[in-house]
């Protein structure tokens, strides 16, 4: 029989300057607001018996989760394997100033392009798909606090199906929760990002 267990999956709230801008380990800032969010996120992981907040290391991701883990009295977990895909050289770029032949390489092979000075596609789905056996290995209720890249192969996951890096991303802010499926999947990739591409963080 699978272990099954709840999961509430959380993206973090609006960030400031980040219009038309390319950011995945950029450190952005949160906007004005953000406490609200969180609020609403705390809520939800209240409601489903959450043991413990797993939470990407970013302040975008990590202040949310610390008002929430104080506020409930949870343990908190810190997890590098649930940053954003680096984009390298391209961090901190308006997309508009990135290179066109740049950006078709991309949209032609998003599994395999090494983003400048950054990572690719299969970096980030190994380091999710390792995040996601541990924390299935554990069977807890917990919550994760992370990006759109992250959470549009775990959100596959959880429903037991093919994992897409072109998936859509949940909004931002938004929480959902999840029945969590112990058994591995397959995760799948490729074909064009077209206008996806930069909802990635």
């Amino acid at each position: 029989m699978d272990n099954q267990f709840l999961v509430a999956l959380a993206r973090h709230p609006a960030v400031r300057d980040a219009l038309g801008r390319c950011y995945g380990r950029a450190d952005m800032m949160l906007d004005a607001g953000w406490e609200q969010v969180a609020d609403g996120m705390k809520a939800v992981m209240r409601g489903i018996g959450c043991e413990v907040i797993f939470t990407s290391p970013a302040t975008r991701c990590r202040l949310v989760a610390q008002r929430i883990a104080t506020a409930l009295g949870l343990e908190i977990r810190i997890d590098e394997r649930l940053h954003e895909l680096d984009f390298g050289r391209w961090e901190g770029m308006l997309w508009r100033d990135v290179p066109r032949p740049a950006l078709d390489a991309w949209a032609s092979d998003v599994e395999g392009f090494t983003f400048p000075e950054g990572e690719n596609g299969r970096a980030l789905r190994a380091r999710v798909g390792e995040f996601w056996d541990d924390i299935v290995r554990q069977g807890r209720a917990c919550a994760v606090v992370t990006h759109g890249g992250p959470l549009r192969l775990m959100r596959a996951l959880a429903r037991g199906d093919v994992a897409s890096l072109l998936a859509d991303a949940p909004p931002i802010g938004s929480v959902h929760v999840m029945q969590a499926r112990a058994h591995p999947v397959p995760m799948a990739g490729g074909g064009a990002p077209g206008m996806a591409m930069p909802s990635l963080t």
